[in-house]
């Protein structure tokens, strides 16, 4: 399956279709280390702002927001952090 990546102007970078699993596959494709991970999203690396932008599809931070809230909305995230 085909990811789609996306990122904003603040260096957040999320893939279509959006999971965990996607996320992490996304990284590896791109070269990003684990480290740039957090919780929902992955920051690109100041140093690779222009070579990975030039490989998304650039959209506004509302919509890096929304992706993420349809998978994972806010209180099921608190939830399985009970576990």
């Amino acid at each position: 399956m085909k990811l789609v990546y996306l990122c904003d102007r603040n260096r957040h970078l999320v893939c279509l279709p959006y999971s965990l699993d996607n996320l992490h596959r996304m990284a590896k494709d791109l070269g990003i280390k684990k480290c740039w991970f957090h919780k929902n999203h992955y920051d690109i690396p100041k140093r690779r702002i222009k070579e990975i932008t030039d490989k998304c599809v650039v959209v506004d931070s509302d919509n890096i927001i929304r992706i993420i809230k349809l998978v994972y909305p806010p209180n099921a995230y608190r939830l399985s952090n009970l576990n």
